[in-house]
């Protein structure tokens, strides 16, 4: 199961992989991290079934906003660190507004249209309830000026 959490990111790094990010940061123009408090962890969402997630990834993929770390900062594209793809909380707000229309219009068709089936309209209620815990926690990390972390 995957879960949605804010947090420093001392809980995914290591010193040497947020020297290496922060290096990034710095070299594509981009702010530095805000100092946001290391102790203050939130669980925005757990238990998400996988298969939900990979197919809201895909979504977000197609607007180049799919990562596995999202900073409270402004940056252009992604940016790996460690493995994982690291994106701009901001960008991530502006995707998430864009994809809230086309997930309220797949749910509305799904409820008049009978020749969805219930697995289909299951799913368009499970992204629903998916974009809704990453725009609920993107902003919440923004605020906070914390990461927001997507752990698989």
């Amino acid at each position: 199961m995957a879960e949605i959490e804010i947090g420093p990111l001392t809980d995914r790094l290591s010193d040497e992989e947020i020297a290496e990010l922060a290096a990034q940061l710095e070299r594509q123009g981009a702010p530095q991290l805000p100092k946001g408090d290391d102790k203050e962890v939130a669980n925005v969402g757990e238990g998400l079934d996988e298969n939900v997630l990979s197919e809201f990834f895909d979504r977000l993929e197609s607007q180049d906003a799919a990562a596995e770390i999202y900073l409270p900062v402004e940056l252009e594209g992604n940016l790996e660190v460690a493995g994982m793809r690291v994106a701009s909380l901001q960008h991530l707000i502006e995707v998430l507004e864009e994809l809230k229309d086309e997930l309220d219009s797949e749910e509305e068709d799904a409820e008049d249209d009978d020749t969805y089936d219930d697995d289909q309209k299951i799913l368009a209620e499970q992204l629903r309830d998916t974009w809704k815990l990453f725009y609920t926690g993107a902003q919440a990390a923004l605020e906070r000026h914390l990461p927001m972390h997507v752990k698989t």
